[in-house]
């Protein structure tokens, strides 16, 4: 009798210790991630993509919460494990912050939280509750790096489609012309929301009511695949009906609200195809009981609490410091253009205006280099004032144009920088680019900004330039024109590397 009293007593005592370690990770999380936290809600509430983002971190905890008679306290042990994939959230989150990757933070704050739960309760508990932890993972509003990809494959999966109808068209990039007129594949048309809510909803569907390991896997397959394709079909639809209409119909705001219903019946559809695969007569899944552990070997709670409380002291220490480093460069100088001042022919603006947000200083102009007259735009971000590499800047207006091929070539022997042909309703342009970041030069933007933040972290980093060439060309002259841009960079980039062209 005495064994058994003392048992309810160790028992209620290490699941009040369980709680109260929770509690204090939760609350710790909300502190040190707060930025992490704020920046992500602002882009669920902002961006139709990510709505449903508000919803997961809810329904994850419901999730558990109906796995509750499957859980036991007496089976509960510190994964100390655990707390190695949590400092990597935590660096991840300091690289974030440092280089003001927002994908980054994001990715690191909605890791660390179920990092950290299956660290207080352990392996045997995170196992019944792995899809609840992994459903967390959902809040990160990531997604939108895919656009141009769909974007891609909704322009070739529609001309196909196209090219099995007599309906005549031309593509160009983006753009799809039919005699009545000219559509573009824009960003509203990649599909994004079908393809991201796809997901989730196929993943949350197939955990609830798909046993079988196998089939979920299929199920989540199908919706990646199901609204890629749906969308193309959507978009083959919309040319098809103003072909026919001759223009009339589904090509103003009418398309967008065909888009809407048409997004309710992909997910009707899917999941009516989920109604199909899962198991009709389910076998009951039986999990194993969980066994009560040893009452004598008490598990030291107040150990990893200490543990948690130096992890967020080291963490805020170095938060700190990366603030520090951020603001230290108050009175920073402005970019020299003497190397470009003898050679600027016209300081006015082109049809081509790349859009790079809160830099220092910046120059556009026309500059002639052996009777060849290229545009070229320059941008200085020193610490402390604004973002050279951000996905919110642009090498070009995207209303205005549209990416018809990449590729790349190799400038002073070594330099490997992008070629890009862009196209708009006046004509064709080829575009060019490069980053110098504390002397350094690079034509690969994550190479950039891992460097970028490689030097801000260790406290070292002064300030970095964008360097963008762009010229019209001729499509009937395009090989010989591509080859005169070519040759004006080589001596652009000579030119820029002989002088001081930042300080």
């Amino acid at each position: 009798m005495q064994n058994k009293t003392d048992f309810r007593f160790n028992l209620k005592s290490q699941s009040q210790q369980v709680v109260y370690l929770l509690v204090f990770v939760f609350i710790a999380w909300i502190a040190f991630f707060w930025q992490g936290i704020v920046t992500a809600v602002d882009i669920w509430l902002i961006s139709d993509i990510f709505n449903h983002c508000m919803f997961v971190l809810p329904g994850s905890f419901y999730l558990i919460y109906l796995k509750r008679r499957e859980l036991s306290f007496s089976l509960v042990k510190p994964a100390w494990w655990a707390l190695i994939f949590c400092a990597g959230s935590a660096l991840l989150y300091l690289v974030g912050i440092a280089g003001d990757v927002q994908l980054f933070m994001h990715a690191a704050t909605f890791s660390f939280l179920p990092f950290a739960i299956w660290a207080c309760v352990g392996h045997t508990i995170a196992k019944r509750i792995l899809f609840p932890l992994f459903f967390m993972l959902f809040s990160i509003p990531f997604g939108e790096e895919f656009i141009p990809a769909l974007q891609e494959i909704t322009a070739d999966l529609a001309v196909m489609m196209l090219n099995w109808t007599s309906i005549p068209i031309f593509r160009s990039g983006l753009y799809i012309e039919i005699p009545q007129g000219r559509f573009l594949v824009a960003e509203a048309c990649s599909g994004i929301s079908f393809f991201i809510a796809s997901v989730v909803i196929g993943s949350l569907y197939s955990y609830l009511n798909i046993n079988s390991t196998k089939r979920r896997i299929w199920f989540v397959t199908l919706s990646i695949f199901v609204p890629i394709i749906a969308n193309a079909v959507r978009v083959f639809g919309i040319i098809v009906i103003a072909y026919v209409s001759n223009m009339e119909y589904a090509v103003g705001a009418d398309h967008l609200i065909y888009g809407w219903f048409f997004f309710a019946f992909v997910i009707i559809l899917l999941l009516a195809i989920g109604e199909l695969v899962r198991e009709k007569h389910p076998t009951a899944r039986q999990s194993k009981p969980l066994s009560q552990s040893n009452t004598s070997r008490r598990q030291n709670y107040v150990s990893l609490a200490l543990s948690f409380v130096v992890f967020y002291v080291m963490f805020f220490t170095w938060l700190q410091y990366i603030y520090s480093q951020q603001n230290k460069l108050e009175n920073p100088p402005s970019l020299n253009f003497a190397a470009l001042q003898a050679i600027t022919v016209d300081v006015r603006t082109s049809r081509w205006e790349p859009k790079f947000n809160d830099a220092f200083d910046s120059y556009a102009a026309t500059i002639e280099l052996d009777d060849n007259q290229i545009n070229i735009f320059m941008a200085w971000y020193p610490i402390g004032h604004g973002e050279l590499i951000s996905s919110l800047h642009r090498f070009y207006q995207e209303n205005e144009w549209t990416l018809e091929s990449s590729s790349r070539y190799t400038v002073n022997s070594s330099l490997n920088v992008p070629m890009s042909i862009i196209v708009s309703a006046q004509g064709y342009r080829a575009l060019t680019y490069w980053y110098v970041i504390d002397g350094k030069v690079f034509a690969d933007k994550k190479l950039a900004k891992l460097y970028e933040i490689y030097r801000l972290m260790l406290g070292s980093h002064q300030g970095g330039v964008v360097v963008a060439l762009s010229e019209d060309i001729e499509l009937v002259n395009k090989t010989q024109d591509l080859a005169a841009f070519k040759q004006s960079v080589q001596k652009t980039y000579a030119l820029l590397s002989s002088q001081l062209i930042y300080p």
